[in-house]
């Protein structure tokens, strides 16, 4: 294990309500639904179980996902109109989401959940038609793609947590 890290918490994942007050309310329990399948998929692990590879010549990680996501969550960020903040998405060859350090493991995660915080913040009290600055996206067009792209790549940590440790589920 890397000096001085410990293994990820478990967070606790709230089910969304069946029946949602609005439509912005249901958009953001199931993201945030999203968001907390992927850290429950990387509950109970070492920084070098986060850091495993899939199956050559694949380079995806749990890790890995965490990294990207937290650019993903950069579609917000849009909104805030304050300067960007490398969260880990370059997706060239030696790209920082597919390059992963088990030692930055704890940074990486924060640097995550500083993502989804600022995201929260950038959107908070928004109209879902209002328009990505410079771009032709809604806010609810963006809570849709992300709702998406998050469920795809909880499906990838499915199979990656499966491989390390034998876990399955939601």
């Amino acid at each position: 294990m890397v000096a001085g890290m410990s293994t990820w918490s478990t967070p606790e994942r709230v089910e969304p309500p069946n029946n949602p007050i609005d439509e912005r309310a249901a958009l953001e329990d199931r993201l945030d639904f999203q968001r907390t399948t992927l850290l429950l998929k990387c509950g109970g692990l070492t920084p070098e179980q986060l850091a495993l590879r899939s199956v050559p010549p694949s380079k995806l990680s749990l890790l890995g996902l965490v990294r990207h996501l937290s650019g993903v969550e950069a579609w917000f960020h849009e909104y805030d109109d304050k300067p960007d903040h490398l969260y880990f998405w370059d997706y060239g060859p030696g790209a920082a989401g597919v390059e992963v350090d088990p030692s930055r493991a704890d940074d990486d995660l924060a640097s995550y959940q500083a993502s989804v915080a600022r995201s929260r913040e950038a959107v908070a009290g928004l109209s879902l038609d209002a328009v990505s600055p410079g771009e032709d996206y809604t806010l609810r067009w963006i809570y849709l793609h992300l709702i998406e792209e998050y469920a795809r790549h909880n499906g990838h940590a499915d199979f990656l947590r499966e491989r390390i440790d034998g876990a399955t589920g939601e």
